[in-house]
């Protein structure tokens, strides 16, 4: 593909990321208690939480069994989680790796946000079942799709 092109299609890309990132953080955030109590209706939506960040923590490469090739694909912006905390619970976030893919000897960024920061984010919700000693347990998981940090 001609360098032009390509640098085309990144910017064209990173707007588009770019604009759905800062669109979608305009619903009303939802107390985390109440995502808890009754997660079904919010299975497979996307909502808004606003909270405090803690235990912000990067996830780490594959296993060092697996073969370890200069050229593989490493993210600039890799994945990681953070537990969201508000005055009603807590809940933790997985934030999945973004573009571009590099060499692993290229730097990685440090995460959209940091331990104390308080932050509105946009999650899809995902809901799933576990039946255990006759009782439904419901796990949630929360993927970030948005994160904006907010001044304290």
């Amino acid at each position: 593909m001609a360098p032009a092109k390509l640098l085309t299609l990144s910017v064209l890309s990173a707007l588009v990321w770019w604009s759905h990132q800062v669109g979608a953080l305009a619903a009303e955030p939802v107390a985390i208690a109440t995502l808890l109590a009754d997660p079904q209706p919010y299975h497979f939506r996307v909502v808004s939480l606003k909270g405090t960040v803690h235990q912000v923590q990067i996830l780490t490469d594959p296993p060092v069994n697996a073969p370890q090739l200069d050229y593989q694909c490493y993210f600039v912006h890799p994945p990681y989680t953070f537990v969201l905390a508000d005055d009603t619970g807590f809940l933790q976030v997985t934030v999945g790796g973004r573009l571009p893919c590099v060499s692993k000897h290229a730097p990685a960024e440090p995460p959209d946000v940091a331990e104390g920061d308080t932050a509105l984010i946009e999650a899809k919700i995902t809901v799933t079942h576990r039946y255990s000693e006759g009782a439904n347990r419901p796990t949630i998981q929360a993927l970030a799709v948005g994160i904006r940090r907010l001044k304290d």
